[in-house]
């Protein structure tokens, strides 16, 4: 993400988005200055939309490998009320924005981000 974006949305009140340094060495003669957001595992998928029959944890790190929901539902009670972006943990690449953070960009008229709303239970 490109700092002034991340200062903007910062700026706009949304909470818990920390940016880092990238190592990405771009050949531009002036290439932008671009941030990692650090992404804290916050919320998760509802146990209704999993999979019935999950494998077992991974032995080294306890991951469990299953196929995104092609319906997702969220669960409820393990959504955080102190941040506006944030991953998965038991999906951990799936990328969750509240509506606040949705309409904050909206409104701010970054194109480049589509949204889809989920349900939550």
């Amino acid at each position: 993400m490109r700092r002034e974006a991340l200062e903007q949305l910062q700026a706009a009140g949304l909470r818990g988005l920390m940016g880092c340094r990238t190592e990405l060495r771009l050949r531009d003669k002036n290439p932008p200055e671009l941030l990692e957001l650090q992404l804290e595992l916050r919320g998760r998928l509802h146990p209704d939309c999993l999979p019935r029959n999950l494998p077992a944890p991974c032995a080294t790190c306890e991951m469990v490998t299953f196929s995104f929901p092609q319906a997702p539902v969220l669960d409820a009670a393990s959504l955080p009320t102190d941040r506006d972006l944030f991953r998965l943990g038991n999906f951990s690449t799936a990328i969750i924005g509240t509506e606040r953070f949705a309409e904050t960009v909206r409104q701010l008229g970054f194109e480049e981000v589509e949204f889809q709303e989920l349900p939550t239970r």
